[in-house]
């Protein structure tokens, strides 16, 4: 993946979103959704 980002900042990207999901799919039980944007060279 980090390739891609690099490649999108590249282009001329400003902000890559990161976002991942929990749960059963759209039809049975909660869906739990999140996103993050995280300036380019943080430490995580």
């Amino acid at each position: 993946m980090y390739r891609l980002e690099e490649e999108l900042l590249e282009a001329g990207y400003k902000l890559i979103a990161g976002i991942d999901e929990a749960g059963r799919g759209p039809l049975a039980g909660p869906v739990f959704a999140a996103a993050a944007i995280i300036p380019p060279g943080t430490f995580i």
